[in-house]
């Protein structure tokens, strides 16, 4: 080897380093969710709480639906809440809850069909394959990389080694009314395309050598530990099958509840010696009306349990 051989190989390992040193940097995101439950009531609250998340700077925030609690699901009200994401100086990754939508079926709500209220949220807050926020930025969409073209709404994008995947997963029994066939319908090929998008993001996450893995949605999917409630049953399957595939931590995340938790949904420590324990799945619920807060989650792939979390509010 020359000498100019051995100075430009050395240059190269300097750069590949350097680059998995910046890659390795740990790095913070907010998680929130519920938010303004009370119409004008919570709205000056919710502003405050939107200044703090500017103030404290994330990589980029995560809200898991429920944008409203209380009010029409007219168009109107669309364009409030879009309004709202529009204070966020940072990236603002959206995925819907079911007030949004599946709830608006109630005469309190507007008694509207709620697959045109998804349709509408689509063209409202997915119509460009990136986030919401003043300063957006790219994601993939299921639409755009698979044969589910109609799942604008279900999200892809990688921060720091992390692979980050929100699906549209929501409460009230995910919109499998019985005594509705179109709900079953439209809920059956959501579940179908919620199924794939997981399998996806997992198996990239594998191949891409990822160090963890955050998937984003609306419900609680759970009955007690490690029982899904039946309408979620495919989706907690999904998630147990990559959470043993991938073997590093996987961080779900959702609100639904309106209760601050950290936990581990899936651990069976008493289960059978050769089931798997899934020490590896960690659960945050976020905070949700009266309370409206959010969480900072820190993120440092050095450390073997990678994520940290610390209640972010005001006064």
């Amino acid at each position: 080897m020359t000498g100019r051989t051995s100075k430009l190989v050395c240059a190269l390992l300097v750069l590949l380093i350097a680059a998995s040193v910046r890659a390795a940097e740990p790095f913070a995101f907010v998680a929130l969710g519920d938010t303004a439950y009370n119409g004008e009531r919570d709205y000056p609250i919710y502003r405050r709480l939107i200044g703090a998340i500017n103030a404290a700077a994330p990589a980029f925030t995560i809200h898991v639906g429920d944008v409203w609690g209380v009010g029409n699901c007219h168009d109107a009200h669309i364009q409030q809440i879009e309004g709202f994401f529009s204070e966020y100086t940072g990236p603002v990754v959206y995925t819907p809850g079911d007030n949004e939508w599946v709830d608006c079926t109630h005469r309190a709500m507007g008694g509207y069909d709620a697959s045109e209220r998804l349709t509408a949220l689509r063209k409202t807050f997915f119509a460009k394959a990136r986030s919401l926020g003043q300063n957006p930025m790219d994601v993939a969409r299921q639409s755009d990389v698979s044969p589910f073209k109609a799942y604008v709404e279900n999200a892809r994008w990688e921060r720091g080694g992390v692979l980050f995947v929100t699906v549209n997963v929501v409460g009230s029994n995910n919109n499998f009314r019985f005594d509705d066939a179109a709900a079953l319908e439209e809920a059956f090929e959501r579940n179908r395309a919620n199924v794939a998008w997981l399998r996806d993001g997992f198996r990239i996450a594998r191949e891409g050598d990822y160090a963890a893995v955050v998937v984003a949605l609306h419900a609680e999917m759970f009955e007690e530990r490690g029982v899904a409630r039946p309408a979620f049953a495919d989706i907690v399957e999904e998630l147990k099958l990559g959470a043993e595939r991938f073997r590093k931590p996987l961080l779900l995340i959702n609100g639904d509840t309106h209760e601050f938790v950290v936990d581990r949904p899936l651990f069976t420590p008493l289960g059978e010696a050769d089931a798997p324990l899934f020490a590896n799945v960690t659960r945050l619920e976020v905070y949700g009306a009266p309370e409206i807060r959010a969480v900072r989650v820190g993120v440092d792939t050095s450390t073997p349990w990678v994520f940290s979390f610390s209640p972010l509010y005001v006064d």
